[in-house]
């Protein structure tokens, strides 16, 4: 919904946006949102987030 009205008002080219939390409880909650293809030359760098491994 954040995004949708991101989009709306400003009407970017591409938007991605994404967050990453680890909260207690070991529950990972990743909200990942990307408006299609990302333009042609764009430098995307590493999101920076390790795939979860659960306690252990």
């Amino acid at each position: 919904m954040v995004a949708k009205r991101i989009v709306s008002a400003i009407k970017p080219k591409w938007l991605r946006i994404g967050g990453y939390w680890y909260p207690r409880g070991g529950m990972p909650i990743d909200v990942f949102y990307q408006t299609g293809e990302p333009p042609k030359g764009l430098w995307l760098p590493d999101q920076g987030v390790a795939p979860y491994r659960g306690r252990g």
